[in-house]
């Protein structure tokens, strides 16, 4: 599965959240399904996340928080991603790769 593709995807049709802060928010609420990481998100927040929501699919990506926010259309960084409702896209068939 290309993951970029699917996530581009999911920007479209799916749900998605943006931001450290707001992802972690999302996992409190119960709403997360899957938190996207970009590879040079602080490991410390990955580490911290991964432990406190271990019921979480948590996959991080292999490009950096610039060129993340830009795939998803977004005119800044973007280093979190959660996850509500993947649309047509196949996200929530990926398993954690922490």
């Amino acid at each position: 599965m290309d993951v970029l593709r699917e996530l581009k995807d999911a920007t479209t049709t799916g749900q998605l959240i943006y931001g450290q802060k707001q992802s972690k928010s999302s996992c409190s609420d119960g709403k997360a399904k899957l938190i996207i990481f970009s590879m040079n998100c602080p490991e410390e927040y990955v580490t911290d996340l991964s432990a406190e929501f271990s019921g979480i699919t948590m996959y991080r990506v292999d490009i950096v928080n610039r060129d993340l926010g830009a795939l998803c259309g977004k005119p800044f960084p973007v280093s979190t991603i959660a996850v509500l409702d993947a649309g047509r896209s196949k996200l929530l068939s990926l398993k954690s790769n922490l």
